[in-house]
């Protein structure tokens, strides 16, 4: 559990912080990314030991983000820290008006165990731009990457700036109980409920980066073959335990069987040998309680009636799950209601675009919209009538890596913002000041009396 002198020495320091200039912490990003250029081996193995993560894919699905948003911090800094002036108020024209951006305070992030690296860090990137401290809870679930990021914070940071605090879900518990300032959340919809009816009791403010189940909807005359290839990429990425992974297609009827023959040939050529999963490749399922979950997903599946149109080879006890591609699924199925987490791509068929975004419409907003389309008409029918958190147009996944673009969920999908500005002003307060001059103070023409003062009223409602 935290300790608390821990947690006051961060309060006392988080008021120097709040006035430290962009300068001074600039500074704390460059002794931030000197620090993670020394320990990105050891977190690069630590990945490979909880995950089974290819070194390449965790450098580009982990620290390429993270060196990317230390680039734009960095340089950018100083004009997001500048003061605005919104200009003259003409009800009150000698007064100066100006709006500071000001720290929150002590943070805590809670970061999940699918990126935990990227997850972790590119908020704390910001949290620390913004003049914070914080308290970092990473997963129980990815137990050597957690301590190896505990060694880097250690190293490259003091106790009062960061600490980062092991444990389980209990732990996150109470530590949701106690004052933080702010409180940044990666996780799911459930956990995030939780998460926020805790931060309630002390009025924290939240930024829940949660998730849902993310749709792909192929259009007309779209290439099945290049869609197949760019979904399939999307969907087994991180064995599907990526929280905008694509969740379900939906495509034209009568595309089914085609569209699954070409996922089943790029799956044996890019992730299988000889049929069988390519150990070195691919992520595993984090935990044998998920791979049975996946596993009883499927079952529940035939046993109701649907079909398993393709179903790679799995790897149990190395917890490596085959792609497993199915249709005419029920509505009571849970691949049909729950994210689903995994490489299970349910496959459903439209026979109007107002079909699909009806289906899309009738469950909880995603965190991510995926088209497929050359035609500018059914694009644009499909973007305007869904709620999303984001969108990629004819691939997947792409409206996350520039980090200069907001990243965030709409209500069950997440609140709040990541990466770039929108990131940083998540850990931040924006406090109005005005100065009222020595000269003419328009305020004294509304004290009372009020009797015939009717004519004022009307010149100031035309005028504010």
């Amino acid at each position: 559990m935290l300790n608390l002198e821990i947690l006051e020495q961060q309060k006392k320091y988080a008021l120097l912080l709040k006035n430290s200039s962009a300068s001074e912490r600039i500074d704390v990003l460059n002794r931030f990314e000197k620090g993670l250029h020394k320990h990105e081996a050891n977190l690069t193995r630590a990945l490979k030991t909880d995950l089974n993560k290819h070194a390449f894919e965790s450098s580009i699905m982990e620290f390429s983000l993270i060196f990317a948003e230390l680039k734009t911090v960095r340089r950018e800094l100083r004009q997001w820290l500048a003061i605005l002036y919104p200009g003259m108020n003409i009800a009150n024209p000698f007064a100066s008006n100006k709006i500071h951006v000001e720290s929150k305070g002590v943070c805590l992030i809670l970061s999940p165990w699918n990126y935990p690296v990227q997850l972790t860090l590119t908020p704390l990137i910001s949290c620390l731009a913004a003049g914070n401290t914080a308290v970092i809870k990473p997963s129980e679930l990815t137990p050597t990457v957690s301590l190896a990021l505990k060694e880097f914070i250690e190293d490259t940071l003091l106790p009062k700036e960061v600490t980062v605090v092991l444990g389980d879900g209990a732990v996150a518990a109470q530590l949701t109980e106690l004052p933080f300032n702010h409180i940044f959340f990666t996780g799911s919809p459930s956990v995030g409920k939780l998460v926020m009816a805790a931060a309630a009791k002390n009025l924290s403010s939240v930024t829940l980066e949660l998730g849902g189940k993310s749709p792909v909807v192929i259009g007309e005359n779209y290439d099945l073959e290049d869609a197949a290839k760019k979904i399939l990429w999307g969907k087994y990425t991180n064995a599907g335990q990526t929280c905008i992974a694509p969740d379900y297609v939906l495509l034209p009827k009568g595309k089914s069987k085609e569209f699954a023959e070409q996922l089943k040939t790029f799956y044996h050529s890019n992730y299988t040998l000889n049929e069988k999963l390519n150990s070195d490749e691919v992520v595993c399922i984090i935990s044998e309680k998920h791979y049975e979950r996946l596993t009883s997903m499927v079952e529940e599946v035939r046993n109701t009636g649907g079909k398993i149109l393709f179903e790679g080879a799995h790897k149990p006890t190395e917890r490596l799950f085959g792609l497993t591609v199915v249709g005419n699924v029920s509505k009571e199925s849970r691949v049909f209601t729950e994210e689903i987490f995994g490489p299970i791509l349910p496959i459903f068929e439209y026979e109007s675009l107002e079909e699909a975004v009806d289906f899309i419409r009738n469950k909880e907003k995603p965190l991510a919209l995926y088209v497929f389309s050359h035609n500018r008409n059914e694009r644009k029918f499909i973007t305007q009538n869904t709620w999303v958190g984001g969108v990629t147009i004819n691939d997947v996944f792409l409206h996350i890596s520039d980090v200069r673009m907001p990243f965030g969920g709409s209500n069950f999908s997440g609140i709040g913002y990541s990466h770039g500005y929108h990131g940083f002003l998540e850990f931040c307060h924006l406090k109005s000041e005005v100065h009222v001059s020595r000269i003419f103070n328009s305020t004294s023409l509304i004290y009372p009396p009020y009797k015939g003062k009717e004519w004022l009223a009307k010149i100031l409602r035309k005028i504010l």
